[in-house]
């Protein structure tokens, strides 16, 4: 059937580490091993926003095209069946807020590694899924046998509301 399903159609993974460098996420992704894990899961094919790396696909498991950088990547995150990215603060919240299934990857390299925090509390609430380099086979693996929460839609009045009432003023 998955076979089947990967002729069909195509399945996309989109991988991105925002502006900083995280080498190590896209060589990861770029090797047979996480290749070969995704695809038998159905996916079929990988776009990697990959900032300053030169990505080497090592046995072209998958069909994988990247590109550095580029003003906005909300298309390619509105295309991905399955986002695999850094866990900045503003990525996470771009691809939660698309309802896209999203595996967050930890950079143990920065310092002060605020993303640790952020990608727990994320996964603890039901948003998403998290990793380290060592762990990412396995979360892969293991997709998408959790129940997904869906984001919450931003409130646009809350700031407003809130002006409004601190300074005592009606609308």
């Amino acid at each position: 059937l998955i076979h089947f399903i990967q002729r069909v159609v195509k399945m996309k993974v989109f991988v991105t580490v925002g502006t900083t460098e995280f080498e190590s996420l896209v060589q990861k992704v770029c090797s047979s091993e996480i290749q070969r894990c995704l695809q038998s899961r159905g996916y079929t094919c990988m776009l990697i926003q990959a900032g300053k790396t030169k990505p080497e696909a090592q046995d072209g498991v998958m069909a994988t095209t990247w590109y550095d950088y580029k003003p906005s990547i909300k298309e390619d995150m509105a295309a991905a069946d399955l986002i695999i990215s850094h866990a900045g603060a503003g990525t996470c919240l771009e691809a939660l807020g698309l309802n896209k299934e999203l595996v967050v990857v930890i950079n143990d390299s920065l310092m002060g590694n605020h993303q640790v925090e952020l990608a727990e509390k994320l996964a603890e609430e039901g948003y998403l899924q998290y990793a380290t380099l060592s762990t990412l086979e396995p979360v892969l693996s293991s997709l998408p046998s959790h129940q997904r929460k869906a984001f919450p839609k931003p409130n646009p009045q809350l700031f407003s509301n809130f002006l409004m009432k601190t300074l005592d003023l009606k609308r």
